[in-house]
């Protein structure tokens, strides 16, 4: 859900802001709160958006969004704070609580690789077309 129009934005997240006040116990409210967090991230604020991620993980922690909140958090302190440290602390944290979603198995793959541009360890295949009969 990628917004251009901060107006649309700002109302979005106020939607999902008071959605969330108001029903904590729905059962789409961790959803909600994903949502909440993914806007604000969009806002440029990151520090807030790891603050919703937080905020679902304490909340919802066994909700279907908690391992994605946790992998986020990570993905942030690394790709836009520049803190490594509580990128690497996060990504643990996804293998430790979650070790059997896909996520654990990212996280797995990017610690050794923390703070390298994906460039550098990440092999791209490039696609390779059959041979056509004519």
């Amino acid at each position: 859900m990628a917004f251009t129009d901060t107006a649309a934005l700002a109302q979005a997240f106020d939607l999902f802001a008071a959605f969330v006040e108001r029903y904590p116990d729905h059962e789409r409210a961790a959803s909600a709160l994903k949502t909440l967090a993914m806007l604000t991230q969009q806002r440029g604020d990151m520090e807030g958006a790891v603050e919703h991620y937080q905020l679902l993980l304490s909340r919802y922690p066994t909700s279907e969004q908690a391992d994605e909140a946790q992998f986020m958090i990570g993905f942030i302190y690394e790709e836009y704070i520049g803190d490594l440290d509580r990128a690497r602390s996060a990504y643990e944290m996804v293998i430790e609580l979650f070790p059997n979603s896909d996520l654990a198995a990212n996280a797995r793959q990017l610690l050794p690789h923390l703070g390298q541009p994906a460039e550098e360890w990440v092999s791209f295949q490039e696609e390779v077309s059959s041979p056509r009969a004519d």
